[in-house]
C-alpha cells in the first residue's frame, strides 16, 4: 500500500495502542468516525512520539470501564518503522 502513496502520505511509523478506540470513551462518534480533535489532545505524547527519534512513548492513564471499575496503565509503547524500500537482498529495509 504504501509504495502507491506520494512520499507525503506514506506511513512511514506507527504505534500499537493498548486498546481499541471507543465510542464510550469519547473517541469515536457513534457512527464509528474518529473523533480527531479529542483523539490528538488525548493521545498527545504518543503522537509526538511518532515525530519525534524516540523508540518508545510512555503511556501513564486510567481507563474506565463501563461498569465503573477504573484500572491504571502504564506502559513503554514502542514506536515501530515502516520499511521503505527492497534491499540488494530482496527484502524490505527502513
Amino acid at each position: 500500500m504504501n509504495r502507491d502513496l506520494p512520499p507525503v502520505a506514506k506511513i512511514r511509523k506507527f504505534v500499537n495502542l493498548y486498546k481499541e478506540f471507543d465510542a464510550d470513551d469519547d473517541e469515536l462518534t457513534r457512527t464509528r468516525k474518529l473523533r480527531r480533535a479529542f483523539v490528538e489532545v488525548r493521545y498527545k505524547d504518543i503522537l509526538d512520539g511518532l515525530y519525534s527519534d524516540k523508540d518508545s512513548v510512555l503511556m501513564d492513564t486510567d481507563i474506565t470501564y463501563e461498569d465503573g471499575r477504573v484500572i491504571h496503565i502504564k506502559t513503554d509503547l514502542k514506536v515501530m518503522e515502516v520499511p521503505n524500500k527492497l534491499g540488494s537482498s530482496g527484502k524490505l529495509e527502513s
